[in-house]
């Protein structure tokens, strides 16, 4: 009994032993380089900004200090430090690295040899310290570069030459473009149900076009969109000047996708849905959806059916999509609550960088207001208009853009001497800027909206109103408007919205903004005046794959007892 004791008593102390004891890291001597950073490169979490109750320096396990040590010294020499000599002290609790950097690597001479202009993806200048990544990046992106402008058969030599006695290096860039390459080939490989000319109509680019790696690679994204297939592989394969493409397509597995929940949403509140769709409805990659909404301010049903490659324009090698969408909405208003019944059919063409649609609308509108000193009209009105809409983006990302340019026409016309109750043209025009410098990003948004009646008064909800998320954050969802000679809030036939946006980030994938906002709002039509109404406020934004998460609160600089706050995922500029 005693040597089993003896023996597990032995054998509890081999185990304590085996266990390492993991000791705190710290980091002395530093000056260039910033600890955080040393911290990444060694690939240790450390605690957010915010996590202030928490040890701010990593634990690490001290068998494998060493390896750290030799990582650290080879992240210098990345970053310029060819003499940087690193140390080690060790006791029961703490290692420390001591790092003596020593003199950095500079930029000596930049030379390029280059028939197509590059100047602009080499950011190194003559006097800045060599970082080996930022290098090759530029590499890259030159080569990426050369792909987007269809250059396929480029030679391209970047050579950095290093001295270290005298601490300095002579980049070399040398590049010709050579021939452009165009299209050959295009093979296309669709699961069963699904015929060749959807893969045909979502491709940007056919046989004998200018090759172009952003088309193939929105292509890629086109055909993603469909939501039919579970898989989408496009290869390519060079033959001399020309690139054949192979797409093959995998059928998707589960079509059906049922939702069910509650949640909240800045605009409306409280809410709970129910969502169904399915996806390669009765083949071609059509979809049929169904959505059901019950919140504070809205509730609606709607139906959504959407044929891909439905007509083929004569002539013309390429084909418009349908969309027919129907919709029972019960909204709410500050003066006046509307119930709609509409039907919008849509013929679209979505380019990616380009977009139109164009189609019918007929609505049926019944208005009941909450006041009568209001200049509101109630009753049932009846609606037919045609529509267009147009869309230019130029930005570099659709879901969370850091440069670019973006522009959307809206027009409708109410047809009276069909079955319209007015005849009216509304307009709504929208452009964005975004750009980025230094880490700053500068967001620039204007809407002007424009609604001209020639026969008969429009109802309320064809107005325009302000506020919300997406417009002039220091109100809540279309509670600004316009005023009349009756009462405040009413619908406005003159709009003129303006949002300019710069942020930060403060954290990894964490964003501060302060931002600016401006409306004016107007009963008549092309009536501007200086009554502007202000909001002006700061928020969060924190990225996601899905675009940016936001919480914004914006306060009306005049009047501070006019305050929203606002969540929101998505971007608005």
């Amino acid at each position: 009994m005693i040597i089993r004791v003896i023996l597990l008593l032995t054998l509890f102390g081999i185990s304590l032993n085996a266990t390492p004891r993991f000791k705190t890291l710290h980091i002395s001597g530093n000056k260039a380089i910033k600890t955080y950073k040393i911290y990444d490169a060694l690939a240790l979490q450390t605690p957010a900004w915010y996590e202030f109750w928490k040890e701010p320096h990593p634990q690490i396990n001290p068998k494998i200090a060493n390896s750290f040590q030799e990582t650290l010294e080879f992240f210098y020499r990345s970053q310029g430090f060819y003499h940087t000599r690193i140390s080690k002290k060790e006791n029961n609790t703490t290692i420390t690295f001591h790092v003596k950097e020593g003199k950095a690597v500079h930029v000596h001479t930049i030379t390029i040899k280059s028939d197509i202009n590059i100047n602009k993806y080499i950011t190194f200048k003559k006097g800045n310290r060599f970082i080996a990544s930022r290098f090759v990046e530029i590499k890259k992106q030159i080569k990426e570069y050369l792909l987007m402008k269809g250059y396929c058969n480029n030679t391209l030599k970047t050579k950095a030459y290093v001295d270290i006695k005298k601490n300095i290096v002579n980049l070399v860039y040398n590049i010709k473009h050579n021939k452009p390459c165009t299209f050959g080939k295009i093979s296309v490989h669709p699961p069963k149900g699904i015929s060749k000319k959807v893969v045909f109509s979502r491709l940007l680019y056919k046989k004998g076009d200018k090759y172009s790696l952003d088309k193939i690679n929105k292509s890629y994204s086109t055909l993603s969109g469909l939501e039919a297939f579970d898989g989408v592989q496009l290869t390519t394969k060079k033959e001399k000047s020309r690139i054949d493409t192979d797409i093959t397509l995998y059928p998707k597995q589960h079509p059906t996708r049922r939702e069910i929940g509650i949640g909240y949403e800045t605009n409306y509140g409280p809410k709970a849905f129910i969502k169904w769709n399915r996806k390669n409805f009765q083949g071609d990659a059509r979809k049929l959806s169904f959505d059901i909404k019950y919140a504070r301010k809205e509730r609606f049903l709607k139906n959504e059916f959407f044929w891909p490659a439905f007509l083929k324009v004569p002539k013309i090698d390429y084909y418009l999509d349908f969309k027919n969408v129907f919709v029972y909405s019960h909204l709410t208003f500050e003066n006046f609550q509307e119930q709609k019944l509409s039907e919008t059919l849509h013929l679209l063409k979505d380019y990616d960088w380009f977009s139109i649609d164009m189609g019918l609308g007929i609505e049926k509108i019944k208005i009941k207001k909450f006041k009568d000193v209001c200049n509101i009209s109630a009753g049932d009105f009846y609606m037919f208009y045609p529509f267009g809409q147009m869309i230019l983006d130029l930005r570099d990302s659709k879901i969370n853009p850091k440069h670019g340019f973006y522009a959307s026409q809206y027009i409708e016309a109410g047809l009276h001497f069909i079955i319209s109750d007015a005849t009216y043209i509304k307009s709504l025009t929208e452009v964005r800027a975004i750009y980025t410098m230094q880490k700053f990003t500068l967001a620039l948004k204007s809407k002007l909206g424009l609604l001209s009646e020639t026969q008969n008064k429009v109802p309320e909800s064809k107005l325009f109103y302000a506020g919300g998320a997406f417009s002039n954050r220091a109100y809540s969802y279309n509670s600004l408007g316009a005023f009349d000679a009756h009462c405040g809030d009413v619908g406005g036939r003159t709009l003129l919205d303006n949002s300019i946006e710069i942020s930060h980030p403060i954290y990894k994938k964490l964003d501060i903004a302060f931002f600016w906002d401006s409306t004016l709002i107007s009963t008549k039509t092309l009536e501007f005046s200086l009554d502007f109404k202000h909001g002006i406020g700061t928020g969060l934004r924190y990225n996601t794959a899905i675009g940016p998460i936001k919480f914004d609160i914006g306060v009306n600089p005049e009047n501070h007892s006019q305050y929203a706050l606002h969540f929101q995922i998505g971007q608005s500029f």
